[in-house]
């Protein structure tokens, strides 16, 4: 299981190398999950322990988002500021990336079937 989380930690680590060296506008853990994405698609799979510490990662992740819905309650006057680009970004931009998302599993799968 350890050689799991050093997985995780070194395209993490990496990730965040990448998009300081080169100034992305994307944060350094996604970029270290594109990585992780491409390397897997790579590779062929998950090894039995990425897959055990990912499970056992997915399964806590809900505690992770109790500090940051703390603090939205201290953010009252920003928020007041700002909800025009909230209701957007939650009304708009959140249904737009599901369906895209959905558009490209469904070609990707397409894709898997021809070349079967």
């Amino acid at each position: 299981m350890l050689s799991g989380f050093v997985i995780l930690l070194l395209f993490t680590v990496v990730g965040e190398a990448i998009s300081a060296i080169f100034n992305l506008p994307i944060p350094g853990a996604v970029a270290g999950l594109i990585l992780l994405v491409i390397w897997l698609q790579i590779k062929g799979g998950a090894s039995e322990d990425l897959q055990k510490v990912s499970q056992f990662c997915i399964h806590y992740m809900a505690i992770l988002f109790i500090p940051a819905s703390v603090a939205v309650f201290f953010m009252t006057d920003l928020l007041s500021r700002q909800w025009l680009p909230l209701v957007l970004a939650t009304f708009v931009a959140t249904p737009l990336g599901i369906v895209i998302s959905g558009h490209f599993m469904q070609w990707l799968l397409r894709r898997r079937e021809k070349q079967s």
